[in-house]
Protein backbone atom coordinates (compact mmCIF):
# COMPACT_ATOMS: atom_id res chain seq x y z
CA UNK A 1 0.00 0.00 0.00
CA UNK A 2 2.89 2.38 0.63
CA UNK A 3 3.88 2.45 -3.02
CA UNK A 4 0.27 3.07 -3.95
CA UNK A 5 0.12 6.28 -1.92
CA UNK A 6 3.57 7.42 -2.98
CA UNK A 7 2.90 7.03 -6.67
CA UNK A 8 -0.56 8.58 -6.39
CA UNK A 9 1.05 11.62 -4.78
CA UNK A 10 3.66 11.79 -7.56
CA UNK A 11 0.99 11.72 -10.26
CA UNK A 12 -0.92 14.47 -8.47
CA UNK A 13 2.22 16.62 -8.37
CA UNK A 14 2.89 16.03 -12.06
CA UNK A 15 -0.69 16.95 -12.88
CA UNK A 16 -0.47 20.19 -10.92
CA UNK A 17 2.76 21.00 -12.74
CA UNK A 18 1.18 20.32 -16.11
CA UNK A 19 -1.88 22.44 -15.36
CA UNK A 20 0.11 25.41 -14.05
CA UNK A 21 2.80 25.19 -16.71
CA UNK A 22 1.18 27.80 -19.00
CA UNK A 23 1.60 30.38 -16.24
CA UNK A 24 5.36 30.06 -16.42
CA UNK A 25 5.52 29.75 -20.19
CA UNK A 26 5.66 33.49 -20.82
CA UNK A 27 8.98 33.70 -18.97
CA UNK A 28 10.51 31.08 -21.27
CA UNK A 29 9.16 32.87 -24.34
CA UNK A 30 11.11 36.00 -23.40
CA UNK A 31 14.33 34.06 -24.01
CA UNK A 32 13.16 32.59 -27.31
CA UNK A 33 14.48 35.34 -29.55
CA UNK A 34 17.90 35.35 -27.87
CA UNK A 35 18.06 31.55 -28.08
CA UNK A 36 17.30 31.68 -31.80
CA UNK A 37 20.10 34.21 -32.31
CA UNK A 38 22.57 32.05 -30.37
CA UNK A 39 21.64 28.90 -32.26
CA UNK A 40 22.13 30.70 -35.59
CA UNK A 41 25.49 32.02 -34.38
CA UNK A 42 26.48 28.53 -33.22
CA UNK A 43 25.72 26.97 -36.60
CA UNK A 44 27.51 29.76 -38.45
CA UNK A 45 30.64 29.38 -36.29
CA UNK A 46 30.67 25.60 -36.77
CA UNK A 47 30.47 26.02 -40.52
CA UNK A 48 33.33 28.54 -40.42
CA UNK A 49 35.44 26.19 -38.29
CA UNK A 50 34.75 23.35 -40.70
CA UNK A 51 35.74 25.53 -43.68
CA UNK A 52 38.88 26.57 -41.80
CA UNK A 53 39.82 22.91 -41.29
CA UNK A 54 39.36 22.26 -45.01
CA UNK A 55 41.53 25.26 -45.92
CA UNK A 56 44.19 24.13 -43.47
CA UNK A 57 44.11 20.59 -44.86
CA UNK A 58 44.55 21.93 -48.38
CA UNK A 59 47.34 24.23 -47.13
CA UNK A 60 45.67 27.22 -48.79
CA UNK A 61 46.19 29.49 -45.81
CA UNK A 62 49.06 30.45 -43.53
CA UNK A 63 49.29 28.31 -40.37
CA UNK A 64 49.59 31.34 -38.07
CA UNK A 65 46.51 32.91 -39.60
CA UNK A 66 44.66 29.61 -39.17
CA UNK A 67 45.62 29.44 -35.49
CA UNK A 68 44.53 33.00 -34.75
CA UNK A 69 41.26 32.64 -36.62
CA UNK A 70 40.48 29.28 -34.98
CA UNK A 71 41.05 30.68 -31.51
CA UNK A 72 38.75 33.61 -32.27
CA UNK A 73 35.99 31.40 -33.63
CA UNK A 74 36.26 28.88 -30.79
CA UNK A 75 36.15 31.63 -28.18
CA UNK A 76 32.93 32.91 -29.73
CA UNK A 77 31.55 29.36 -29.97
CA UNK A 78 32.39 28.60 -26.34
CA UNK A 79 30.68 31.80 -25.20
CA UNK A 80 27.58 31.02 -27.28
CA UNK A 81 27.39 27.45 -25.94
CA UNK A 82 27.64 28.62 -22.35
CA UNK A 83 24.88 31.18 -22.85
CA UNK A 84 22.70 28.62 -24.60
CA UNK A 85 23.15 26.24 -21.70
CA UNK A 86 22.23 29.00 -19.23
CA UNK A 87 19.02 29.60 -21.18
CA UNK A 88 17.95 26.03 -20.65
CA UNK A 89 19.35 24.17 -23.67
CA UNK A 90 16.62 22.97 -25.98
CA UNK A 91 14.44 25.62 -27.50
CA UNK A 92 10.85 25.60 -26.27
CA UNK A 93 8.38 26.38 -29.03
CA UNK A 94 5.76 29.01 -28.40
CA UNK A 95 2.25 27.81 -27.66
CA UNK A 96 -0.88 29.25 -29.11
CA UNK A 97 -4.05 29.90 -27.14
CA UNK A 98 -5.45 26.68 -28.53
CA UNK A 99 -2.41 24.76 -27.22
CA UNK A 100 -2.91 26.37 -23.82
CA UNK A 101 -6.56 25.31 -23.68
CA UNK A 102 -5.55 21.81 -24.73
CA UNK A 103 -3.01 21.72 -21.92
CA UNK A 104 -5.69 22.59 -19.38
CA UNK A 105 -8.01 19.95 -20.79
CA UNK A 106 -5.33 17.26 -20.70
CA UNK A 107 -4.34 18.26 -17.18
CA UNK A 108 -7.91 18.09 -15.91
CA UNK A 109 -8.43 14.75 -17.64
CA UNK A 110 -5.31 13.44 -16.00
CA UNK A 111 -6.42 14.62 -12.60
CA UNK A 112 -10.01 13.42 -12.92
CA UNK A 113 -9.64 10.20 -14.90
CA UNK A 114 -6.08 8.94 -15.30
CA UNK A 115 -5.13 9.38 -11.66
CA UNK A 116 -7.81 7.01 -10.30
CA UNK A 117 -7.29 4.52 -13.13
CA UNK A 118 -3.51 4.51 -12.77
CA UNK A 119 -3.73 4.22 -9.00
CA UNK A 120 -6.10 1.28 -9.28
CA UNK A 121 -3.83 -0.36 -11.85
CA UNK A 122 -0.81 0.04 -9.62
CA UNK A 123 -2.62 -1.49 -6.71
CA UNK A 124 -3.83 -4.43 -8.81
CA UNK A 125 -0.45 -5.16 -10.33
CA UNK A 126 1.53 -4.85 -7.14
CA UNK A 127 3.30 -1.66 -8.34
CA UNK A 128 6.75 -3.09 -9.11
CA UNK A 129 6.50 -3.93 -12.80
CA UNK A 130 4.64 -0.74 -13.61
CA UNK A 131 7.01 1.44 -11.64
CA UNK A 132 10.03 -0.13 -13.31
CA UNK A 133 8.42 0.59 -16.68
CA UNK A 134 7.46 4.18 -15.87
CA UNK A 135 10.81 5.00 -14.31
CA UNK A 136 13.26 4.08 -17.05
CA UNK A 137 16.12 6.62 -17.06
CA UNK A 138 17.09 7.78 -20.52
CA UNK A 139 20.56 8.78 -21.58
CA UNK A 140 20.73 12.57 -21.45
CA UNK A 141 22.69 14.48 -24.06
CA UNK A 142 24.04 17.99 -23.69
CA UNK A 143 21.47 20.11 -25.56
CA UNK A 144 23.99 22.90 -26.12
CA UNK A 145 26.20 20.73 -28.36
CA UNK A 146 24.73 20.65 -31.90
CA UNK A 147 24.69 17.41 -33.92
CA UNK A 148 27.06 18.95 -36.48
CA UNK A 149 29.76 19.39 -33.83
CA UNK A 150 29.30 15.84 -32.59
CA UNK A 151 29.60 14.50 -36.13
CA UNK A 152 32.79 16.48 -36.74
CA UNK A 153 34.33 15.15 -33.53
CA UNK A 154 33.25 11.59 -34.38
CA UNK A 155 34.92 11.86 -37.80
CA UNK A 156 38.09 13.19 -36.21
CA UNK A 157 38.16 10.37 -33.64
CA UNK A 158 37.68 7.82 -36.41
CA UNK A 159 40.55 9.31 -38.39
CA UNK A 160 42.83 9.32 -35.35
CA UNK A 161 42.07 5.66 -34.73
CA UNK A 162 43.84 4.98 -38.02
CA UNK A 163 46.47 7.71 -37.57
CA UNK A 164 47.41 7.59 -33.87
CA UNK A 165 50.64 9.56 -34.41
CA UNK A 166 48.88 12.65 -35.77
CA UNK A 167 49.82 15.22 -33.14
CA UNK A 168 47.89 18.01 -34.84
CA UNK A 169 44.79 15.83 -34.92
CA UNK A 170 44.99 15.05 -31.20
CA UNK A 171 45.56 18.75 -30.53
CA UNK A 172 42.42 19.60 -32.51
CA UNK A 173 40.44 16.90 -30.68
CA UNK A 174 41.56 18.21 -27.30
CA UNK A 175 40.46 21.71 -28.28
CA UNK A 176 37.07 20.41 -29.49
CA UNK A 177 36.45 18.41 -26.31
CA UNK A 178 37.40 21.43 -24.22
CA UNK A 179 34.88 23.65 -26.02
CA UNK A 180 32.20 20.96 -25.62
CA UNK A 181 32.88 20.61 -21.90
CA UNK A 182 34.29 17.06 -22.07
CA UNK A 183 37.17 17.69 -19.68
CA UNK A 184 38.36 14.08 -19.39
CA UNK A 185 38.36 13.63 -23.16
CA UNK A 186 40.15 16.94 -23.65
CA UNK A 187 42.83 16.09 -21.11
CA UNK A 188 43.47 12.69 -22.72
CA UNK A 189 43.66 14.17 -26.23
CA UNK A 190 45.94 17.02 -25.19
CA UNK A 191 48.20 14.53 -23.40
CA UNK A 192 48.50 12.39 -26.55
CA UNK A 193 49.31 15.46 -28.63
CA UNK A 194 51.92 16.70 -26.14
CA UNK A 195 53.71 13.35 -26.03
CA UNK A 196 53.91 13.39 -29.82
CA UNK A 197 54.91 17.05 -30.19
CA UNK A 198 56.31 18.47 -26.91
CA UNK A 199 58.10 21.36 -28.64
CA UNK A 200 55.02 22.93 -30.21
CA UNK A 201 54.57 26.26 -28.36
CA UNK A 202 50.93 26.66 -29.34
CA UNK A 203 50.05 23.17 -28.12
CA UNK A 204 52.04 23.50 -24.89
CA UNK A 205 50.48 26.89 -24.13
CA UNK A 206 46.96 25.62 -24.77
CA UNK A 207 47.44 22.40 -22.79
CA UNK A 208 48.97 24.27 -19.85
CA UNK A 209 46.15 26.83 -19.80
CA UNK A 210 43.57 24.02 -19.96
CA UNK A 211 45.03 22.26 -16.91
CA UNK A 212 45.49 25.50 -15.00
CA UNK A 213 41.82 26.45 -15.50
CA UNK A 214 40.75 23.22 -13.85
CA UNK A 215 42.46 24.18 -10.57
CA UNK A 216 44.02 27.67 -10.49
CA UNK A 217 45.47 27.08 -7.03
CA UNK A 218 47.54 24.09 -8.11
CA UNK A 219 50.96 25.16 -9.43
CA UNK A 220 52.72 21.80 -9.20
CA UNK A 221 52.88 18.64 -11.28
CA UNK A 222 52.03 18.60 -14.96
CA UNK A 223 50.96 22.24 -15.17
CA UNK A 224 54.32 23.40 -13.78
CA UNK A 225 56.18 21.13 -16.20
CA UNK A 226 54.22 22.51 -19.14
CA UNK A 227 54.76 26.15 -18.28
CA UNK A 228 58.45 25.51 -17.56
CA UNK A 229 58.75 23.95 -21.01
CA UNK A 230 56.80 26.83 -22.56
CA UNK A 231 59.12 29.49 -21.14
CA UNK A 232 62.03 27.65 -22.77
CA UNK A 233 60.23 27.53 -26.11
CA UNK A 234 58.96 31.12 -25.84
CA UNK A 235 60.98 33.13 -23.27
CA UNK A 236 58.63 36.12 -23.66
CA UNK A 237 55.41 34.18 -23.23
CA UNK A 238 53.37 36.29 -20.81
CA UNK A 239 51.18 33.47 -19.54
CA UNK A 240 54.25 31.44 -18.65
CA UNK A 241 55.88 34.40 -16.89
CA UNK A 242 52.76 35.03 -14.83
CA UNK A 243 52.30 31.37 -13.85
CA UNK A 244 55.95 30.73 -12.94
CA UNK A 245 55.96 33.91 -10.85
CA UNK A 246 52.80 32.77 -9.08
CA UNK A 247 54.23 29.29 -8.49
CA UNK A 248 57.42 30.78 -7.00
CA UNK A 249 55.36 33.15 -4.82
CA UNK A 250 53.33 30.25 -3.45
CA UNK A 251 56.57 28.47 -2.54
CA UNK A 252 57.89 31.56 -0.75
CA UNK A 253 60.54 32.22 -3.38
CA UNK A 254 59.76 35.95 -3.67
CA UNK A 255 62.98 36.71 -5.55
CA UNK A 256 62.09 34.29 -8.34
CA UNK A 257 58.50 35.55 -8.41
CA UNK A 258 59.68 39.15 -8.59
CA UNK A 259 62.02 38.35 -11.47
CA UNK A 260 59.25 36.80 -13.55
CA UNK A 261 56.68 39.51 -12.79
CA UNK A 262 59.05 42.40 -13.42
CA UNK A 263 59.82 40.96 -16.86
CA UNK A 264 56.11 40.55 -17.46
CA UNK A 265 55.40 44.13 -16.36
CA UNK A 266 57.87 45.48 -18.91
CA UNK A 267 56.16 43.48 -21.66
CA UNK A 268 52.65 44.66 -20.79
CA UNK A 269 51.05 47.79 -22.31
CA UNK A 270 51.89 50.69 -19.97
CA UNK A 271 48.89 52.25 -18.29
CA UNK A 272 46.64 49.25 -18.90
CA UNK A 273 44.47 47.95 -16.08
CA UNK A 274 46.35 44.64 -16.10
CA UNK A 275 49.69 46.46 -15.82
CA UNK A 276 48.46 48.55 -12.89
CA UNK A 277 47.21 45.46 -11.12
CA UNK A 278 50.48 43.64 -11.69
CA UNK A 279 52.43 46.69 -10.47
CA UNK A 280 50.62 46.47 -7.14
CA UNK A 281 51.51 42.78 -6.90
CA UNK A 282 55.15 43.55 -7.72
CA UNK A 283 55.28 46.20 -4.98
CA UNK A 284 53.79 43.79 -2.45
CA UNK A 285 56.30 41.14 -3.48
CA UNK A 286 59.16 43.59 -3.01
CA UNK A 287 57.88 44.28 0.49
CA UNK A 288 57.76 40.55 1.18
CA UNK A 289 61.31 40.16 -0.11
CA UNK A 290 62.50 42.99 2.14
CA UNK A 291 60.92 41.37 5.18
CA UNK A 292 62.75 38.09 4.69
Amino acid sequence: MTWFYVFAALIALVTVWYVTRPLARSMADDNGERRDQLEQLRERLLVQLNELDIEEGDRNIDANVVGDERRRLEAQLSSALRELESLGGKKKRKKTKQDSRRGWAVGLATLGILLPLTSAGLYALGQRDTLSYLYRPQTQSNPSVPPMALEMVARLEKRLAGQPNDAAGWHQLGRAFSVMGNMDGANSAYDRAYKLDPNNPELVSEYAAFIYRQNPQNTTGRVFTLYSNLIKLQPENQNAMWFLGFAAYQNGDYKQALGQWERLLIAMPPGSQEAEHLRLIVNKTREKLGEK
